[in-house]
């Protein structure tokens, strides 16, 4: 099994931002938010792999689903998708391989928690892999609905994930359970969108591009979609307000990468063209930016006026989060596997 000192290595080589962040949690969830970032890491590497064919990342992605969506305990599987990993030796990053070559000790620590929080985790790795394969095999992104269905599928679930973790780490009233699930797909969103923005000028150097078409200039286009952007993070921020007061660190943990986003943003809506590098926000932001953090994140109002701060010379476009969820998410239907 993963120690939980390999684990956190990993954690810092392949995530700093989230790195960063997880500390913040209680310990139990620490350890299980980490586990299941490097699941979806070891996913992710393999989608992301330049070297590797695309039918063969859409059939291994399949068949990590089904050993997720099987709870991890298919060994025979999951000792021939280690094997089948072995191809991206040449092509995926140092640290990404070392993962990959982890993996099953990954896996062994995932069935050390207790069985509610192995199912979480199961179910939200075994939806991001098959939304993966499912992009690779058939899905092109010509329309806003095709943009929030990719975008569930890398990261509207993993907002789901975190909502039903914290949901049993805190033992929540029902009604607040729900509301958190239905609002934490707009919260993925919002951050993945970010990312697309983001990456945008490298994407479209490779010839590719996650966002649709609209009837403007790239320009216009870009500012419209962090217009919609910065909706999600709001919605985000929401998410947030709603935790329970008490429960500073999973509040932290989720305000310092939603600020950090609108921080972000902020730089894209100054600059729709600039590349990686002019995009990043510094050190001192985030030290800064960490700070108020952790001395607002118990006052909603305080943690409302840092988000607005962040988010000046933004236009917000809100979009309805409650259809946005009964549309795109699949945590409760089957998987056809």
């Amino acid at each position: 099994m993963l120690s939980l000192q390999k684990q956190n290595e990993h954690l810092q080589k392949v995530s700093r931002s989230f790195a960063l962040t997880i500390p913040v949690l209680n310990a139990r969830l620490q350890d299980i938010i980490a586990n299941a970032y490097l699941l979806c890491r070891i996913a992710d590497t393999v989608e992301d792999d330049p070297a590797l064919v695309t039918d063969k990342k859409i059939q291994w992605l399949y068949d990590f689903a089904r050993l997720a969506d099987r709870l991890f305990a298919d060994e025979a599987l999951a000792l021939n998708l280690k094997e089948r990993s072995k191809v991206l030796k040449d092509s995926a990053k140092e640290y990404e391989y070392c993962l990959m070559l982890d993996m099953l000790e990954v896996i062994q620590r995932t069935l050390s928690y207790e069985k509610p929080y192995i199912e979480v985790v199961a179910r939200g790795v075994a939806l991001l892999a098959y939304g993966m394969a499912q992009h690779l095999e058939t899905t092109s992104i010509g329309t806003l609905e095709d943009l929030d269905s990719y975008c569930y599928s890398v990261a509207g679930v993993v907002g789901e994930l975190l909502a039903r973790l914290f949901a049993i780490d805190e033992n929540m009233e029902e009604s607040v359970r729900k509301h958190l699930i239905v609002l934490s797909v707009s919260f993925g969103e919002g951050l993945q969108l970010t990312n697309i923005l983001k990456d945008r000028s490298e994407d479209i150097k490779r010839g590719v591009s996650f966002l649709p078409p609209l009837d403007t200039d790239e320009k216009e286009s870009v500012i419209k979609y962090t217009a919609v952007t910065a909706g999600h993070l709001f919605d985000a921020i929401d998410f947030i307000c709603s935790l329970p007061k008490d429960k500073s660190g999973s509040r932290m943990f989720c305000l310092t990468n939603v600020i950090m986003a609108l921080l972000t943003l902020r730089k894209i809506g100054k600059n729709p063209f600039g590349d990686q590098s002019c995009l990043k926000i510094s050190r001192r932001q985030v030290f800064i930016v960490y700070a108020l953090c952790k001395l607002f994140c118990r006052n909603n109002s305080a943690l409302r006026l840092i988000a607005y701060t962040a988010s000046l010379g933004l236009t917000i476009k809100k979009r309805d989060y409650r259809e946005l969820y009964h549309r795109v998410s699949m945590w409760q239907s089957s998987i056809p596997l």
